[in-house]
């Protein structure tokens, strides 16, 4: 796969983003090959530029490893949009883009002159996605959420926990990805509307309603029975023995899930037929998803003899789905992820060289590279204001002395 030649070559995204559900979806295009053009203030720069990295914002608006992933493979412009010079320079850009993409709450855009109905008069083939906690309508359209927020009122937390225990909100902000990854798509599918008709689209991306979409099932259950599912973090309907089990180990799992009789024999075989094997309250998949709670500690006290690698490798190779559980700095030693490439070494001026995930797929058997990460604040003012927009050198002088643009964040 050429770099040169990657499937959204030509395509110019305009990313007004923060946080991770708007910075995810242009991460995935500028990954793909679509040029993306962040635009940030120094008044006012993506906060995500200062989590999880301790210190002075004012000195560490670089460092951030979860700015620098989400926003990887993208351009950086300055503009203050709170100016009329930054609003009217917002729009020339817009006149020579395919899409914008933003998440920030309904009332902003309007408020900064830059509705979807103004945008449309200056390009009439952009696409706006407005990525949003509930969407652009309705009475919850001005709450602010983040990825808790859209997960708790979702169901998703509702279902997470234990049994006669209270909700669980996940230890990622899942609703953020869920709403990024549709937000994605849609997004790429009006481009190619607009791009055949000549009519852009407002694309409306509700983090609740992307979110309900992972909880379908539940859904549906309950419209069929009219109970609601309890809430279990280890239940499955079908399989049984399901979740994750005790190894050898200090804090080491193993997770097994067994929905076919076959698998349940090769997991007996794998276990040396212990005698249990024969009790009545196990002899069909519905009994031993009726019995689980005297069942999975029979199946963890064997498990836990066992290093969790060395015990998924076996089963699997019976035929039992099955895998070591693991955490973050588990990822990065993984032995298949490294025979896959899927990290890559990037070097960043201000955090150094770092492994990054890579796009989550190959095309034509290689990962998309990653050219650079987070951009630093500024970098590209000249670039885009100059080669894209066809502003003077004195013009753009004036407006970084005006602090229109700028490269450091005013703290």
């Amino acid at each position: 796969m050429s770099a040169d030649r990657l499937p959204l070559d030509g395509v110019r995204v305009v990313d007004f983003t923060a946080y991770w559900a708007g910075p995810l979806p242009t991460a995935i295009m500028a990954d793909l090959g679509a040029e993306v053009i962040k635009v940030e203030s120094i008044q006012r720069p993506d906060q995500f530029r200062i989590v999880a990295i301790p210190g002075d914002p004012a000195e560490v608006y670089e460092l951030s490893p979860p700015f620098n992933a989400t926003n990887r493979n993208k351009l950086s412009l300055t503009l203050d949009l709170a100016r009329p010079e930054g609003v009217r320079l917002f729009k020339e850009l817009v006149k020579r883009a395919d899409a914008v993409v933003q998440n920030y709450s309904p009332r902003v855009m309007p408020q900064l002159g830059l509705s979807y109905e103004t945008l449309r008069e200056v390009n009439p083939a952009i696409v706006m996605t407005s990525v949003s906690g509930f969407g652009q309508e309705g009475p919850w359209r001005d709450y602010v959420s983040f990825a808790a927020i859209g997960e708790a009122l979702s169901g998703i937390s509702g279902l997470s926990g234990y049994t006669g225990e209270g909700a669980l909100i996940h230890g990622v902000g899942v609703s953020d990805p869920f709403a990024g990854y549709l937000a994605a798509f849609c997004t790429l599918a009006a481009v190619h509307h607009a791009r055949t008709t000549g009519e852009g689209r407002h694309v409306d991306v509700s983090q609740l309603e992307a979110s309900m979409q992972y909880i379908a099932d539940a859904l549906v259950e309950f419209e069929f029975t009219g109970r609601p599912r309890a809430r279990a973090t280890s239940d499955d309907s079908a399989a049984s023995p399901h979740g994750a089990f005790p190894a050898r180990g200090d804090d080491a799992w193993v997770a097994i899930s067994v929905a076919t009789e076959e698998q349940w024999r090769a997991l007996l075989a794998a276990m040396g037929a212990p005698g249990w094997a024969a009790d009545a309250r196990f002899a069909t998949p519905m009994l031993r998803r009726r019995n689980r709670e005297a069942l999975n500690p029979l199946v963890a006290e064997w498990t836990a003899r066992f290093d969790r690698y060395e015990l998924a490798r076996d089963l699997q190779a019976r035929g039992v789905p099955a895998a070591p559980v693991l955490a973050p700095s588990d990822l990065l030693k993984d032995p298949g992820l490294a025979a896959a490439d899927f990290f890559q070494f990037v070097d960043h001026p201000a955090a150094g060289r770092h492994p990054y995930p890579s796009f989550p797929a190959l095309i034509d058997g290689e990962h998309p590279p990653i050219k650079r990460v987070g951009p630093i604040l500024g970098a590209d003012n000249h670039y885009v204001l100059s080669k894209i927009l066809g502003l003077g050198d004195a013009e753009i002088a004036g407006l970084e002395a005006d602090k229109i643009i700028g490269t450091r964040p005013l703290y």
